[in-house]
């Protein structure tokens, strides 16, 4: 399964991944629902779950954050509104298998699949993101607009809660049936507008921004570094004038800055657990009794768990949930790593035979973010 088989993945990447729309006709042909509309409205009833309610009333965007009760739909129009329920892959199995279409991209990429079910003439209004989606379209039609580059300095309207663009110039339309996506990269302007009652699937993906990033870094580069580590000024010339920041100064200011970011390791470590940080962890808390690990165990990554790790010579640096742990180099531990994070259950026996594996699944098994489901007899 590979949303991008027709072009094939290094065209793709090549050509269209972060620089234009493409539309893939029946990308994943015969496509079934994983679930159910009135499944999705249920979800989004529920506190711990992201849900929002767009309406689009004489001629004006309204928004209504969730959970919502069972008395909100059955008092709403038969149309010009949209139900979103974020990150549906952390709660619903079948909803994390459509992650397996993306092998093309790095797992740690990708963010969470957010389910929209919208009723005729229902939408979200033209808007643009600063992340690549992929837009799978499930039952029903919608028609699709992709328009202008946006960036920050574009003028918004935010009275309804929605950050909604105030000009769109419409570049491309398309009419999407189940089975179709639409690649749309991030910054590039785009408004989707249901023609019937109709399901669409957000596949989108992680992008932390510059400022983020610093104040990640910062606060973990923080941590860790000795209060004796201070601006010093060895060597100082007399002043010229009394209250002047010389140059000097912000060199030495510069420098030690610079060291910081010149920290392979450090960035690498850091990274990691940035990237995987889980949206909801409570959801893969370690369980009160971790089940035994059995050679006719099946496992497989938690659904709301993040996994990447990365090689260091003999050592692999194995990031899950935020943390970081070091562990022998073998390949039959890359292998159970790389079969994990491709969403792929893994049978234990084909592991357990090697020392370093068998005692990393244990870990996982007993933190929480990989699950075992037992063989059922026959």
């Amino acid at each position: 399964m590979n949303l991008v088989q027709q072009l094939g993945s290094e065209h793709f990447l090549q050509h269209y991944w972060q620089r234009k729309p493409v539309l893939l006709r029946q990308a994943l042909p015969n496509f079934q629902d994983p679930l159910s509309a009135e499944e999705l409205a249920g979800l989004a009833c529920e506190t711990d779950v992201d849900s929002r309610l767009v309406h689009f009333r004489r001629q004006q965007w309204q928004l209504q954050q969730g959970p919502f009760s069972e008395a909100t739909f059955t008092k709403l129009p038969a149309n010009n509104w949209t139900l979103l329920v974020q990150a549906v892959d952390q709660w619903v199995p079948a909803v994390k298998e459509l992650l397996k279409s993306l092998p093309f991209l790095p797992s740690w990429r990708v963010d969470d699949v957010m389910i929209s079910y919208a009723t005729p003439n229902g939408g979200v209004g033209p808007h643009f993101d600063y992340y690549d989606v992929f837009l799978l379209q499930g039952q029903g039609t919608r028609v699709w607009k992709t328009g202008q580059r946006c960036t920050s300095r574009d003028e918004l309207r935010t009275s309804s809660g929605l950050k909604l663009l105030s000009k769109f110039h419409t570049e491309q339309e398309w009419e999407m049936h189940s089975g179709d996506v639409l690649y749309v990269p991030p910054g590039v302007a785009h408004w989707g507008t249901s023609l019937d009652n109709s399901l669409c699937y957000s596949l989108g993906f992680r992008a932390p921004s510059l400022a983020d990033m610093l104040l990640g870094f910062g606060d973990a580069m923080a941590d860790h570094l000795s209060p004796d580590q201070r601006f010093t000024d060895p060597r100082r010339p007399l002043p010229l004038q009394s209250g002047e920041i010389a140059s000097a100064d912000h060199r030495r200011v510069k420098q030690l800055l610079q060291r910081l970011l010149q920290d392979d390791a450090a960035i690498a470590a850091w990274f990691g657990k940035q990237m995987t940080e889980p949206r909801y962890p409570e959801l893969s808390a370690p369980p009160k009794r971790p089940p035994r690990l059995l050679p006719s165990s099946q496992l497989h990554l938690h659904p709301a768990s993040r996994l990447a790790w990365q090689q260091d010579g003999k050592q692999l640096q194995i990031f899950s949930n935020g943390d970081s742990a070091r562990w022998p180099n073998t390949r039959k531990l890359r292998h159970c790593l790389s079969q994990l994070c491709a969403y792929n259950a893994i049978s234990a026996s084909a592991y357990l035979t090697e020392r370093n594996c068998a005692a990393w699944l244990q870990q996982a098994v007993a933190a929480g973010y990989v699950v075992v489901q037992r063989r059922t007899a026959r």
